[in-house]
This record gives structure tokens, C-alpha cells and sequence, in this order.
């Protein structure tokens, strides 16, 4: 099986595209291209995929019990799985705790925060760093940072009057949104969105 048809007419249609256009396209054949650089991850649990699925229940149109929200869901959630881990604590108090792996410069924060740090990377320090950080923790490498500048841009684009609420304005989001364009080439992908 060959793909030489498919690769020229993805080739030509790149060369039509504009600079958004190209840099969308671009970044789709890279999650094709680079699967275990892509930000889709495994579910946290083992989805269950046998036995027949559970009838809903009938419940009586005059009862006054309601189905519970979603925070009293994680509630529940948050409070049964802090439960399952002091159990397991004081089951586990006469064994020697678990080492930590070592980190380097873990003696840079504060003592009292390092249990909280799970990861320490070191990234370039070019003035794009925090980006560089989140994308070398979500495992796309440190040089995809204007990937999540673009996924940044494109979240305020889809919810644009929630952010301008947020914001307190239209000129302090303009300004805000401005600011994650990457240079000027992106500057044309103004045009992307519906302002």
C-alpha cells in the first residue's frame, strides 16, 4: 500500500493554505506523525467493557429526591479516596517509607513544597520558559512552547466573551491575546478568529 498520491496532494494543498492554515495543518500531521508527543493520554481507570449495561431507574415523577451534582460527585470521590490512602498509611507505618526519587535543583524551593514537586524540568530560559515548561511536562518537548501558545489562542477564540468578562474588558484582553501571538508571522492568524 502506498501513500505517494496522498503525501503530493497534502503537499500542494499546504502551499495554497495560509500562514494559519499552514500552521494548523502542520501541527496535525505532527500529532500523526509524532503520536507519543500528542496531548491525548490513557484514561486514569480501566473502562469496564463487559457485562450488560445498567438499566436507568424509574424513578417515581412526584418523589422529591434529586440526582446529586457534579461537586457532590467529586466530593464523594475526593473523600472515599482519602479514606483508601490513610487506611493504607496506617497499614504501612511500620515499613520504611518509599525514597523519593532524586531531582536536581529540588533545593531551590522551599522545604515545606517539596512533597508537592513531582517533576522538575529544565528548560531554556528565553523568556517563553513557562511555556517551554508546560510543554516538555505535557511530553511534547520543550520547542513545541509556540504549540501551546497556539492552543492558548485558540481557547480564547472559543470562549471569547468569557474571557472578556473575565479580563474586565475587550482592551485588557486584546492586550493579553496580543501578547501569546509568537512573531509576526502569527500575527496574520488574527484573521482566525471571529472578533
Amino acid at each position: 500500500m502506498r501513500i505517494k498520491e496522498e503525501m503530493e496532494t497534502i503537499s500542494k494543498r499546504f502551499e495554497e493554505l495560509d500562514v494559519c492554515g499552514k500552521f494548523n495543518l502542520k501541527s496535525k500531521l505532527r500529532e500523526i506523525a509524532y503520536p507519543d508527543q500528542n496531548l491525548m493520554c490513557l484514561p486514569p481507570t480501566k473502562v469496564n467493557t463487559k457485562g450488560a449495561p445498567k438499566k436507568s431507574m424509574n424513578r417515581n415523577p412526584r418523589s422529591t429526591k434529586r440526582d446529586p451534582s457534579y461537586w457532590e460527585y467529586v466530593d464523594a470521590f475526593h473523600s472515599v479516596k482519602n479514606s483508601n490512602s490513610s487506611v493504607r498509611r496506617s497499614a504501612s507505618s511500620s515499613e520504611q517509607p518509599n525514597p523519593r526519587r532524586i531531582m536536581p535543583m529540588l533545593d531551590q524551593f522551599q522545604k515545606f513544597i517539596h512533597n508537592f514537586i513531582d517533576n522538575i524540568v529544565d528548560v531554556k530560559a528565553d523568556g517563553n520558559c513557562g511555556y517551554r515548561s508546560v510543554a516538555g511536562l505535557l511530553g511534547m518537548g520543550e520547542d513545541s512552547w509556540s504549540l501551546v501558545r497556539n492552543h492558548l489562542l485558540k481557547e480564547l477564540g472559543k470562549f471569547l466573551d468569557d474571557y472578556i468578562k473575565l479580563f474586565g474588558g475587550t482592551n485588557r484582553f486584546e492586550e493579553f491575546r496580543m501578547s501569546l501571538l509568537v512573531d509576526e508571522l502569527t500575527k496574520v492568524c488574527n484573521l482566525c478568529f471571529d472578533f
